[in-house]
């Protein structure tokens, strides 16, 4: 691939932070998912799919409503796109089976996602939930 593909590929990607999860604009979401959207990382009980990715991201983003997304590093490959992002928010709704704690968490974690026709095609994410969970006073530290 080119590099303007791949650009245009990292664009998307920015877009879909800036819009999608840190404005939480879901029509934006619905614009840049491919109707054939894999989520190859989604969590028990979520749907794999576009809709799955969809419910998956309203529930989390009614939970951290302050939430803010920062892209670290990208770096893009072929029709690939990896993002190195770091997450803040505060958890005041519930989430995953866990009540509203009231606490500030941050994360960082990696995204790669697959982009056709200037939309995202799969998703893999790999983040420390041990963090997350410590942070939040579930899991001892």
């Amino acid at each position: 691939m080119e590099t303007q593909g791949i650009e245009r590929n990292k664009a998307v990607i920015r877009r879909f932070v800036e819009e999608v999860q840190n404005k939480k604009d879901f029509t934006i979401y619905d614009e840049l998912i491919d109707p054939k959207f894999v989520n190859l990382s989604a969590p028990p009980g979520v749907p794999a799919d576009s809709k799955g990715g969809r419910m998956w991201l309203s529930t989390f983003a009614d939970a951290y409503p302050d939430s803010e997304f920062t892209i670290d590093e990208m770096i893009g490959e072929g029709d690939r796109v990896v993002t190195k992002k770091t997450l803040r928010g505060t958890h005041t709704g519930e989430f995953g089976g866990i009540p509203a704690t009231g606490k500030r968490v941050t994360l960082q974690y990696v995204d790669i996602m697959r982009v056709r026709d200037g939309r995202i095609l799969e998703h893999w994410v790999s983040m420390d939930q041990l963090s997350w969970l410590q942070q939040l006073g579930v899991m001892p530290g």
